[in-house]
């Protein structure tokens, strides 16, 4: 179940927390996971202060959109990878619909 399956919008302390809480675990991985500081970076590196402090469900996509772009324009495989791993992690903890 994903944060924006029955809400419309979070604040960004409580997605901050709810991040620091997840498992971390990567789908499609093998196991692999992020650990809490690496989500931490994230939630400050992904949702920066353009977003306000009530990050609703078209922001939340159109953050996870903006990494895509930036795995486009990513010049080795190595930061590919690792912008697809967030991405995919990203939408796993959205919820059905980002």
């Amino acid at each position: 179940m994903g944060i924006y399956d029955k809400r419309r919008s979070i604040s960004r302390r409580e997605l901050g927390s709810t991040l620091r809480k997840h498992h971390g675990k990567i789908p499609r991985t093998g196991g692999k996971k992020y650990f809490q500081r690496e989500r931490d970076k994230m939630t400050k590196e992904v949702f920066s202060q353009k977003y306000g402090s009530q990050i609703d469900k078209h922001e939340y996509k159109r953050a996870v959109r903006d990494l895509e772009s930036g795995k486009r324009a990513a010049k080795s495989s190595e930061e590919k990878t690792k912008i697809d791993e967030k991405v995919r992690y990203l939408k796993d903890l959205g919820g059905r619909d980002v």
